[in-house]
């Protein structure tokens, strides 16, 4: 008998999503943070063969790895080079670059991330992706222990996601044991892929035959889920 050739635009890896409307290859995005959030999310988009470019100058601790993606062989790792070398490991995507600390000098692009674990870093990514002439979409992740908001941005909505923006002073310093989980972190970026994908696949069809909210909430003890549009 004659083996199947599946047909597939990527890798291998990537054949069983790759006849959906979002899946493309080689598409560039920034991720700012790759901790609580950004360690699952570029974990994702790799697998989705994104060309990313990681922002962060942490290293991996032992504190990490109750909600991060890091094992304890990465500790002592700077996370962005463990990051590489997992997404490499499970798709075999080499395109992942370590950009280091998100500043004033450091370059923007259409689509970015924020999976920061601060309200300044946040302010200065939106700032530089909003100077952009051709901007597309700001994708913002926060998280709790047991909840998170995703807030994605697109032109018109700049003022509205302004408001959103506050002082680190004014949040509330947390228990150290009720600040993050893995599944949380994990679901938060999925849902910020999600709405990656939804966007992209608006923009390929050239319809809005997808949702993007620009707010989406949920709550684990409850179940609950929010979406503004």
């Amino acid at each position: 008998m004659k083996k199947l050739k599946l047909k597939t635009k990527g890798k291998a890896g990537s054949v069983r999503f790759s006849a959906t409307p979002w899946f493309n290859p080689g598409i560039p995005v920034i991720i700012g943070g790759v901790g609580g959030i950004g360690s699952w999310l570029a974990f994702f988009l790799g697998r989705q063969e994104c060309e990313i470019y990681l922002h962060d100058m942490d290293r991996v601790d032992e504190t990490n790895l109750g909600g991060q993606l890091y094992g304890s062989n990465y500790i002592g790792r700077d996370k962005e080079s463990a990051v590489q070398d997992l997404i490499k490991e499970f798709s075999g995507n080499t395109n992942i670059h370590k950009m280091g600390k998100f500043d004033e000098a450091s370059f923007a692009s259409p689509i970015m991330f924020s999976s920061f674990d601060n309200m300044d870093a946040r302010k200065l990514m939106f700032s530089r992706w909003k100077e952009q002439k051709n901007r597309e979409v700001f994708i913002d992740g926060r998280m709790l222990c047991e909840s998170a908001q995703i807030l994605a941005v697109t032109k018109g909505r700049e003022s509205k996601y302004q408001e959103e923006l506050f002082e680190d002073s004014e949040v509330e310093d947390l228990d150290c044991s009720m600040k993050a989980t893995s599944h949380c972190g994990a679901m938060t970026a999925s849902y910020m892929v999600a709405t990656f994908n939804n966007y992209v696949a608006n923009r390929k069809t050239k319809t809005n035959m997808r949702e993007v909210p620009f707010k989406t909430l949920f709550e684990l003890p409850t179940l609950t889920q929010h979406v503004e549009v």
